[in-house]
């Protein structure tokens, strides 16, 4: 059975406006939220085979 998971992108960081979003970094906030999702997919046994 295949698995759909669903996820927002982190937060980025808008130090510099001109940036398209593709190109931001993550901010502290979006590190943290993205290091726990991470831990979350790994302790819930989930390897995305894709991501769009």
């Amino acid at each position: 059975m295949k698995t759909l998971i669903l996820m927002r992108h982190a937060k980025s960081d808008w130090g510099d406006p001109r940036l398209p979003d593709s190109a931001r970094p993550l901010n502290a906030r979006g590190c943290r939220a993205a290091t726990a999702l991470g831990h979350w997919l790994r302790s819930q046994d989930l390897a995305p085979d894709q991501i769009l």
